[in-house]
């Protein structure tokens, strides 16, 4: 079988720089806990959790005597005072892209402008995005925005992980409501180029595997992006998944590959799906 790798792959510069950022403690032999799931990726977490540092749902499960990481999708306005306020010790290990769009809303006059805020309402980093708008507006499809009332003016940022051909064709609804609208197109580099990337695959192979967290907002988007190209896409969170009596017959009926992975993927889960179809022989009766 013929396999072939998205240009663009993997971790990206913000989940890099958080698991960094942790090991350098953990070399230090601090005391550290996170709150929230660092990364959408249960490998990483695990990982984690093997050297004792877990993830707290809520700060009120806070332990005095370890130092706290803020996890890349950021936190609330209102938790950040929290800990401001209480003297908790802690390293902000959000994403540098998810910080910068707090920075763009407090700037914004937001006596003059509505916030629109496109993206999952129920994700962390929309949770702590909208926690800077006094009047911020979630909306994550067509029908959100019919429900709109006509505005004068608004400003509008994105989830940095959103299909940017998505967020084009939200823009392009909004337009028809809005008097006036200025846009932030706040999706990170490295959501665009792996999107760009798998568009590019997707219709050259027979499949196509993407790997990463069933809960990665950037993971899922890419599974979508290729499912719309090549409906033979599977999405697998580790190259165990393969090992599939189902996914094994089918595979039979293939001649390439096409491998991506999400911005929170660990490379070595990339590497083994690559040497899972390596040695994968399908001459035999499965």
């Amino acid at each position: 079988m013929k396999i072939y790798t998205a240009e663009e792959a993997g971790f990206c510069f913000g989940v890099k720089r958080a698991l960094s950022l942790i090991e350098q403690l953990y070399e230090k032999e601090e005391n550290i806990e996170v709150y929230g799931q660092l990364i959408h990726n249960n490998t990483v977490l695990k990982n984690l959790e093997k050297k004792g540092i877990n993830y707290i749902e809520s700060l009120a499960n806070l332990d005095k005597n370890k130092k706290l990481i803020i996890r890349t999708h950021g936190i609330t306005l209102e938790e950040e005072r929290y800990l401001k306020q209480n003297n908790v010790l802690y390293e902000d290990a959000t994403c540098p892209l998810v910080k910068k769009i707090h920075t763009i809303i407090e700037k914004i006059d937001q006596s003059e402008h509505k916030i629109i805020i496109i993206g999952d309402k129920n994700h962390p980093e929309i949770k702590a995005i909208k926690s800077y708008s006094k009047n911020g507006i979630v909306i994550n499809s067509i029908e959100d925005i019919k429900k709109i009332e006509k505005m004068k003016s608004v400003a509008i940022v994105a989830q940095t992980t959103l299909d940017t051909d998505f967020f084009k064709k939200m823009i392009a609804a909004i337009l028809d409501k809005i008097e006036r609208v200025e846009i932030f197109n706040t999706i990170c580099d490295a959501t665009k180029v792996r999107q760009e990337a798998v568009k590019k695959i997707a219709p050259k192979v027979d499949f196509v595997i993407v790997i990463g967290g069933k809960n990665s907002s950037n993971t899922k988007k890419l599974f979508h992006i290729s499912k719309k190209i090549n409906p033979n896409t599977f999405h697998i969170e580790k190259s165990s998944e393969l090992e599939n009596f189902e996914l094994l017959n089918r595979f039979k009926l293939f001649n390439s590959v096409g491998i991506t992975a999400g911005a929170s993927t660990p490379p070595e889960e990339l590497e083994n799906v690559k040497i899972f179809f390596k040695n994968l022989k399908l001459d035999k009766e499965i």
